[in-house]
C-alpha cells in the first residue's frame, strides 16, 4: 500500500504545471509590444489555458486565412488513405495569381499525402479545392464535415465555409479553438511529420515533379538568394501553419520544443505592409509575426518553471549505482560498483522543459555526469562525484562511494599445454604426466605461442625446481 501511495504522490508531483493565466505585467512581458492584437501560447497538453499570462483576445473571432488548412490537413488523414490517388479538377486549378498554390494542373493525379505536403508546405489552395472534392464530393460538403469536426472537438468560435481560408464573412475562428485543433491533429505523427518539413518532392502518375517548400520561416530560410534579409529559422521550431489575407492579416499557428516540452503559439490578426512599401520594407511585416514568435517561445521556455521536491526525485528517479569497467591496465578489477550518495534539498525549480526530464523512466542518462577520481578508493570510501546538469547547470549532485570490486574468474582447466619459462634448461626431459598435460620448457627470451598468452600464467615465472 505505501508503493502505491507513493507513485500516486510521484505522479502527482511529476505531472506537467498547470499554472492559471496570469498578467502580463506579473510576468514582465509587454504584448502591446507584439504585431498581433491576438495572441494565445498554451502547453501543448493543455491547449486551452494560456501559460504566463501570454493571452489577448483568445476567445475574439478573426478570420483564420490559411491556418484553417490545419482541419483540412487533420480530417483528410482521418478520411482517407496516404495513398489513395486524387484526380485533380478545372475547379480546384481555377485560381487568381495572387492564390497560393501547389502547382497542380487539371486532369492530373497525385496521391493523397503529396496534396497534403502542398496543401500544408507552399499554402496550396489548389490542393485544398481537390482534397475537399475528392473526400467530401464537393467544397461546400467538405465544409459540413469540418464544421461537424469542430463541434466535436468543442470549438465553439468556429465555423467554416471553405477548405483553404480565402476570406468569407462567415469564415471565422479563434485563437483558442485553433490552439485545441492543433493540439488534437498533433497525436497523429504523420500531420507531426508533414507540418515540420521544409521540403518535399510530389509527383504526379505520370512523371510530373513539383518541389514544395514550407512558407514557415521558423522552419526555411525563405530569404536565401533574394533581396530579403529577414531569415527568422528557429532551430526548436517543429511546424505548423501560417495564413495572409488582408482582411485575416499576417497569421501563425507555431510550436516549438525542448525536450518532452512542447509550446503551441497562434498568433493572429497581425499587421500588413502598407499598400506603398516594397521590397525589403515589405517583407519586415511579412517577417514580424515569425520574430514575435521567438520571442514568446524563448520568453516561455525560459520563465515557465516548475518547483519540485528534490528528495523525492532523488529516491524515486535517479539512479542509485553506477558500474564502470575501468582500463585493465588500470586495475585488475573487471568491474565496479559504485553507490551514489546524492545531495539532497528541500526542492528543485527548473524550467518546465527541463523538469519534464524527471518524469521519464529512466531518467535519460545524458543529463548524468560521472567523474571518477581513484578506481583504487577502499570500499566505503569517496571515489568520486556524480551531477544532474541541465542547459549547461548542474542543478543535482552527489557522491560515489565504492562499494564492491569484481575480479577476473580463475581459469578453468584446460586440456592445452602449460608453458613455464625459466632461464635454466632442464637437465633431462621429464616422463609425460599421467594427471594432466606435460609441461613443455621453453627459454625465458622465447615467446609463447600467441594462442597460450595469458595475463594470469605471465604473472609468475618458475624454475624447474619450484
Amino acid at each position: 500500500m505505501k508503493k502505491i501511495v507513493l507513485c500516486l504522490l510521484l505522479s502527482i508531483l511529476l505531472l506537467p504545471f498547470r499554472g492559471t493565466a496570469e498578467t502580463d505585467e506579473s510576468t514582465g512581458f509587454d504584448l502591446e509590444k507584439l504585431a498581433e492584437d491576438t495572441v494565445f501560447l498554451v502547453d501543448l497538453n493543455d491547449p486551452t489555458h494560456a501559460i504566463l499570462g501570454l493571452e489577448r483576445n483568445a476567445d475574439v473571432r478573426r478570420y483564420p486565412a490559411s491556418t484553417t488548412k490545419i482541419m483540412t490537413c487533420i480530417l483528410a488523414l482521418e478520411l482517407s488513405d496516404p495513398d489513395e490517388p486524387v484526380k485533380i479538377s478545372k475547379r480546384a486549378c481555377n485560381l487568381s495569381e495572387r492564390n497560393s498554390k501547389m502547382g497542380v494542373k487539371p486532369g492530373e493525379t497525385y496521391p493523397m499525402i503529396d496534396l497534403l505536403y502542398g496543401l500544408m508546405l507552399p499554402s496550396g489552395n489548389d490542393a485544398a479545392i481537390a482534397i475537399a472534392e475528392h473526400i467530401g464530393g464537393s467544397v461546400e460538403k467538405f465544409a459540413d464535415l469540418m464544421n461537424a469536426k469542430a463541434k466535436s472537438l468543442n470549438m465553439t468560435g468556429t465555423h467554416y465555409k471553405n477548405p483553404h481560408g480565402l476570406h468569407h464573412a462567415d469564415h471565422y475562428t479563434t485563437a483558442r479553438d485553433l490552439a485545441l485543433l492543433t493540439a488534437y491533429a498533433f497525436d497523429n505523427d504523420e500531420f507531426r511529420r508533414i507540418v515540420a518539413t521544409d521540403e518535399y518532392k510530389a509527383v504526379s502518375s505520370d512523371g510530373r515533379e513539383l518541389i514544395l517548400r514550407s512558407a514557415n520561416r521558423l522552419l526555411r530560410d525563405v530569404t536565401a538568394n533574394t533581396y530579403t534579409p529577414y531569415s527568422c529559422l528557429y532551430s526548436n521550431a517543429i511546424g505548423v501553419k501560417t495564413g495572409d489575407t488582408h482582411l485575416a492579416g499576417k497569421c501563425l499557428v507555431a510550436a516549438a520544443q525542448k525536450g518532452e516540452t512542447v509550446y503551441l503559439l497562434v498568433l493572429l490578426h497581425g499587421k500588413n505592409a502598407p499598400d506603398n512599401l516594397k521590397g525589403r520594407e515589405k517583407d519586415a511585416y511579412a517577417a514580424q509575426r515569425f520574430y514575435d514568435a521567438i520571442e514568446l517561445f524563448e520568453y516561455a521556455f525560459e520563465h515557465d518553471v516548475v518547483t519540485l521536491d528534490a528528495d523525492e526525485l532523488i529516491r524515486r528517479c535517479l539512479p542509485e549505482t553506477y558500474a564502470v569497467s575501468p582500463d585493465p591496465s588500470r586495475s585488475l578489477a573487471s568491474e565496479i560498483l559504485y553507490r551514489i550518495e546524492w545531495s539532497g534539498t528541500d526542492s528543485l525549480t527548473l524550467p518546465r522543459w527541463q523538469a519534464d526530464a524527471f518524469a521519464l523512466d529512466p531518467f535519460p542518462e545524458e543529463h548524468i555526469r560521472y567523474t571518477i577520481d581513484s578506481y583504487f578508493a577502499p570500499v566505503g570510501s569517496a571515489a568520486g562525484t556524480v551531477s544532474v546538469v541541465m542547459n549547461e547547470q548542474v542543478v543535482l549532485h552527489g557522491v560515489l562511494i565504492a562499494d564492491e570490486y569484481t575480479y577476473p574468474p580463475t581459469p578453468e582447466p584446460t586440456e592445452a599445454p602449460i608453458y613455464v619459462v625459466t632461464d635454466e634448461t632442464p637437465a633431462a626431459t621429464l616422463p609425460a604426466s599421467t594427471t594432466g598435460p606435460t609441461p613443455e620448457w621453453r627459454p625465458i627470451a622465447t615467446e609463447p605461442p600467441a594462442q597460450t598468452r595469458s595475463w594470469f600464467w605471465q604473472l609468475f615465472r618458475c624454475s624447474p625446481d619450484s
